[in-house]
């Protein structure tokens, strides 16, 4: 019995010393990435960008006590991104694809499941968000007063197209994680 136990052991002691080593693997990595700099041409830039994501993957997993570096490692891309000037929608979708990948990679079906659940109900939401706020400009419309747009009916219609902007967002979001899951 002792026997097993031990084994278990020694081979969860072997799994920890990859993670410690990707761990210490994507810290250094973490400085030469944060003295990266663009070189002003967007495709080699976004290129370069791309690279440093498939070698942070590389790597591997880190321990489960220590995932605070891959948030690190997602502000320095934030602020790379927005140094190209990438619209946020194209941001989003790169970090998306970014953690997707991880997710894949770990072969947890749960895990890709649990996304695109998650997924479908922000969809639901976000829907039904829009469906309330076209509800409510309905009463502004009906009113005595409804030639003049007023900025109640100005603002509902600026967070109608947020909200639509989102939706777009979610949608292609779950579509990418259902490509990912045909292939």
């Amino acid at each position: 019995c002792n026997h097993y136990f031990d084994k278990l052991k020694e081979h969860k002691s072997e799994e920890n010393g990859e993670e410690v080593a990707a761990f210490d693997n994507k810290k250094t990595y973490l400085d030469t990435l944060r003295a990266f700099q663009l070189t002003g041409d967007h495709k080699t830039d976004l290129d370069a960008i791309k690279l440093h994501i498939e070698t942070w993957k590389g790597f591997g997993k880190v321990p489960f006590a220590r995932r605070h570096i891959e948030g690190k490692f997602n502000k320095i891309l934030d602020a790379l991104f927005e140094k190209l000037s990438l619209s946020k929608k194209e941001t989003e979708m790169m970090r998306f694809s970014n953690r997707i990948d991880s997710l894949s990679d770990s072969n947890d079906t749960r895990k890709l499941d649990n996304e695109k659940i998650f997924l479908m109900r922000k969809i639901e939401e976000v829907q039904n968000e829009i469906f309330q706020l076209e509800n409510n400009i309905q009463f502004f419309t009906n009113t005595k007063n409804a030639k003049k747009e007023n900025s109640i009916v100005l603002e509902v219609r600026k967070n109608i197209a947020i909200h639509k902007e989102s939706l777009e967002v979610w949608k292609d979001k779950l579509r990418q994680l259902r490509n990912l899951n045909q292939e």
